[in-house]
């Protein structure tokens, strides 16, 4: 009933709010009409970042998809946990491994055994606007050990000055959630695999972008 009620709430006020005030735009979005279980991956600037990405989901995908989130920072208290269970059927993790339980892969890898797709952010954290810290080599190794399970490249672009790490203020701003189609990881090689998935989340960038736009690895 949860999820049914989160559902509505997304389709009928998060999305047309997005939308017509913040000024989100989706980009290839009829992708995820035919795309079944999958590993969407992401540049991270802004906590809107998975809440656009959970707004374009289409219903039937909506209740079998998971936000990762650091349980550190979004597991504190009982009022935050259930938000982010609401919102965002946030996945929970440990970024620390604690002695005799699983490890962050672990947790991630039983999810998407059990069916469910996953929203990733591999920086980690949210970083400065305009700029992409390096990935995690940990999304290599899920997508190694589920070689069924494609990624779905998105590139998030002007997020980070809509609402930036540190700041509580929304400004307005035109920004885009740009998807790519599809794509099989097949091989054995974590550099290989980190090349794959960096570049198709790179290759959605417009050449013509604004400066304030312009992402570089740090």
């Amino acid at each position: 009933m949860s999820k049914f009620f989160a559902r509505v709430v997304y389709f009928l006020l998060v999305r047309p709010w997005l939308v017509y005030v913040v000024g989100v735009r989706f980009v290839n979005r009829d992708i995820l009409d035919t795309t079944k279980q999958c590993i969407f991956v992401a540049n991270h600037n802004s906590h809107f970042d998975a809440l656009s990405i959970m707004a374009a989901l289409p219903p039937k995908s909506f209740n079998h998809t998971k936000t990762v989130a650091a349980a550190d920072y979004f597991d504190q208290n009982k009022f935050t946990r259930a938000l982010m269970k609401f919102f965002f059927n946030a996945c929970l993790i440990r970024r620390k491994k604690d002695e005799n339980g699983p490890s962050m892969i672990d947790q991630l890898d039983k999810e998407v055994k059990d069916g469910y797709s996953l929203i990733l952010f591999p920086e980690g954290s949210r970083g400065r606007p305009g700029v992409v810290s390096n990935f995690h080599k940990g999304i290599a190794v899920l997508l190694m050990q589920n070689p069924k399970i494609p990624f779905v490249p998105i590139y998030l672009d002007g997020f980070g000055r809509v609402l930036p790490k540190g700041q509580s203020l929304i400004i307005p701003l035109v920004c885009q959630v740009r998807f790519g189609k599809p794509v099989y990881v097949n091989s054995t090689e974590i550099d290989e695999i980190m090349d794959t998935v960096t570049g198709a989340i790179f290759k959605l960038k417009e050449k013509d972008e604004r400066d304030r736009n312009r992402f570089t690895f740090k």
